[in-house]
């Protein structure tokens, strides 16, 4: 429910007028909220939320560069796929 609250608010950010560095900057916050829901909902399993986070990453990657976003986009996914997952191989809980 949380992931669809923030994407109902994210969507019209994400059409607004804003320049590129902002909106990259705002979507932080919906990608690190779509990985914690991802590692929350599947922490039983301990390989599971790995492999769901990357496809979920590769998914986006793959709809950035169909849509020829900027690299700004690209930069913010793997910045916070990067940091969450190193974050939960130290042993950082959710």
């Amino acid at each position: 429910m949380f992931v669809v609250i923030i994407g109902l608010i994210s969507w019209p950010i994400f059409r607004s007028k804003l320049g590129v560095l902002y909106k990259a900057i705002y979507m932080t916050v919906p990608l690190a909220v779509i990985f914690v829901t991802i590692g929350i909902f599947l922490y039983q399993w301990p390989i599971v939320p790995y492999l769901v986070g990357g496809l979920f990453t590769i998914g986006v990657l793959f709809y950035l560069y169909r849509t020829r976003q900027p690299w700004l986009y690209y930069y913010t996914l793997l910045l916070v796929a990067l940091s969450l997952m190193i974050f939960t191989l130290l042993g950082g809980e959710m």
